[in-house]
């Protein structure tokens, strides 16, 4: 199956969050989910990387399928964020340093983009399995590419309760290559609280901008 990309632009600031949570739930029934962040020149950016059907196009679909019916759930329940078709996600030569990861612990942290911003630029791509009968509701994994400066990535990784995964690192070199990231190897079960963060719009396109004060102007 191919993968389309899209890039998630604006936030949500009165998001449904009743509605994002069932639709997200039924959409995993279905089909995983891959949001990648990519750090540039310290801006930083948000995609989603859905699976489509062999109707699919990166601008829509000639048949109502998973990819559109999430693209849809993301206009009625999060008002305010966009989806831009992007045919591709080129990966700079210079992010030298790729590791492939899961979680270690229970209470494993997000990756997200307070994560990445530990580096100048990088590139962090995250997938969630299909929803499972118990005990192994959902599995996760993910793949973090940065550049020279910055902490060593499997030691940063460690410290926010996630561990590297040999094999699935050896596995991505030719993953990276291509024009829309694949999804990540999901070897390891994702904790209740681990799962709930994905719940949260806030995953998709980050913390919303901070309040400027108006004694900040003066």
């Amino acid at each position: 199956m191919t993968h389309l990309l899209w890039r998630i632009e604006g936030t949500s600031m009165t998001p449904d969050r009743v509605s994002w949570h069932e639709g997200l739930i039924l959409h995993l029934l279905f089909q995983t989910v891959t949001t990648i962040v990519v750090r540039r020149d310290g801006a930083t950016r948000h995609y989603l990387a859905l699976e489509g059907c062999p109707h699919c196009r990166p601008d829509g679909c000639e048949r109502v399928c998973h990819r559109t019916l999430f693209a849809q759930l993301i206009r009625t329940s999060l008002p305010g964020i966009a989806l831009t078709p992007v045919v591709r996600l080129a990966t700079r030569a210079t992010e030298t340093r790729r590791v492939a990861a899961v979680p270690r612990r229970t209470d494993a942290q997000l990756l997200e983009s307070t994560f990445l911003s530990q580096w100048q630029e990088g590139r962090l791509v995250t997938t969630w399995s299909r929803l499972r009968a118990k005990p192994q509701p959902i599995r996760v994994g993910a793949l973090l590419l940065v550049g020279a400066d910055g902490p060593e990535p499997s030691r940063a990784l460690h410290t926010v309760g996630w561990r590297a995964d040999v094999l699935a690192s050896l596995a991505s070199r030719r993953a990276v290559q291509l024009a829309v990231p694949p999804p990540v190897r999901v070897g390891s079960r994702a904790s209740e609280a681990l799962f709930a963060t994905l719940r949260d719009p806030r995953h998709l396109c980050g913390p919303p901008p901070a309040l400027v004060s108006e004694d900040a102007d003066a």
